[in-house]
């Protein structure tokens, strides 16, 4: 039997109370979740080497990017939002650096990557960038290939190879250089350093008189630096890791080998010259940061307030500028709006757009008129003139100074 209900002005009342309650509660609800939205960190990850061959390098970039951070949010964060920092030791490993790199994109949401010193790992990170869409801001890695052609999502912050390779170049030329000899170990950073430089030194019409490339875990490096030391060099190039480059240094000591030494940015990194000891006195080293500014002083007081005393190289350095320029990027309104909207997506997009808009970045690296150059086809930021100073090693490995370039010249 079909029975009719009859809907009374107080039934509808009624009904009309629980919709509108209901639509209440839901908006309330869509109100929460927005202002939770807007309360959540923006996630950066620093994914480095921080307990490998080249762990210094990646101990001291992952400590930059930890300055700025927090620098940022002790400010109040960027609109409404604080930063987060996760952190990842790739250990030199390129499939456990890769698999770090994924878990950013895919579990933490990260926004953006910044990381990467040795060449190895860094290079892994590409295309995790590439597939996840994820903005890759890469540290001091050096293989010129690397940013070469650009990949989409990926950024160079640190010097290219090709860059050291000019500025050594320039150096042995302008102090009046003629036979140079080159040993480098057999990592990417050594071969293609090497490699560079040769073909840099070629411009300048001055030929490498020897060369030689030996395994970076070989104890005994005696028969690679007696071939060199044979070929009566007037000036050693080296570019090795910090262990085995303290090698390099010790056995041409014990050969008596008197010719000036070059060695590459690795030398910058206290681990090979406490290793090296008095057979690092001496050495000039191609350093992009340049200890006479007084905001390079600056940094470097509160980072050796922060955590303990540090010689002034770029390792630091880069990380702060790199994560001083995602801050910077972060604050644009697209990318606001996409965070805002919990689109990482969009963000990540907005990201890699306004990165490539950072056409006159300003950071510690270089000389003091001297900024990062970013573009569209432009994803290595660090310029090839006003970039580089060299510094000398002195007092037994522990201090790097100011050298006096007159009285570096053949012997």
């Amino acid at each position: 039997m079909y029975t009719s209900r009859c809907v009374t002005p107080l039934n509808l009342k009624s009904n009309w109370t629980k919709i509108a309650g209901l639509t209440a509660a839901a908006t309330l609800a869509t109100v929460f979740a927005l202002t939770a939205r807007a309360a959540d960190p923006i996630v950066i990850c620093s994914i480095d080497d921080r307990s490998g061959a080249a762990a210094d390098t990646g101990t001291q970039g992952y400590q930059g990017v930890q300055m700025a951070i927090d620098e940022a949010n002790a400010a109040g964060g960027i609109g409404g939002h604080k930063l987060k920092v996760i952190p990842y030791d790739g250990k030199t490993d390129p499939q456990l650096t890769a698999t770090f790199a994924s878990r950013c994109a895919e579990d933490d949401k990260g926004l953006v990557i910044i990381g990467g010193n040795p060449s190895a790992p860094a290079a892994a990170m590409i295309p995790i960038a590439t597939e996840n869409k994820i903005p890759y801001f890469m540290l001091s890695a050096g293989t010129d290939t690397l940013t070469d052609p650009p990949a989409p999502y990926h950024f160079r912050f640190g010097p290219a190879n090709r860059q050291d390779a000019a500025a050594i170049a320039d150096l042995l030329a302008q102090q009046g250089f003629k036979r140079p000899a080159i040993i480098n170990n057999s990592l990417p950073f050594g071969t293609d350093g090497a490699r560079a430089t040769t073909a840099a030194l070629k411009k300048k019409n001055i030929t490498v008189v020897a060369q030689q490339t030996y395994d970076i875990n070989a104890t005994d490096l005696s028969p690679q630096l007696t071939n060199l030391r044979d070929a009566k060099p007037d000036v050693l190039l080296v570019f090795p890791y910090p262990a085995d480059g303290a090698r390099v240094l010790r056995t041409a000591r014990q050969l008596n080998m008197t010719a000036p030494i070059v060695v590459s940015r690795s030398a910058l990194l206290d681990t090979l010259r406490k290793l090296a000891g008095p057979a690092s006195d001496g050495v000039l080293i191609p350093n992009t940061v340049d200890p006479s500014r007084a905001d390079v002083q600056k940094f470097f007081t509160a980072f050796n307030a922060r955590f303990g005393p540090h010689q002034p190289t770029l390792y630091p350095i880069i990380g702060y500028d790199a994560a001083r320029a995602a801050l910077q990027v972060i604050a644009t309104p697209a990318v606001l709006k996409a965070i805002d909207a919990g689109n990482i997506e969009e963000a990540r997009k907005a990201f890699r757009d306004g990165t490539e808009r950072l056409t006159q970045f300003k950071g510690l690296q270089g000389e003091l008129n001297a900024s990062y150059h970013f573009g569209p086809q432009q994803h290595h930021g660090s310029p090839d003139a006003n970039w580089y100073v060299f510094i000398l090693v002195a007092d037994n490995g522990t201090r790097l100074v100011k050298p006096d370039l007159s009285k570096f010249k053949p012997l």
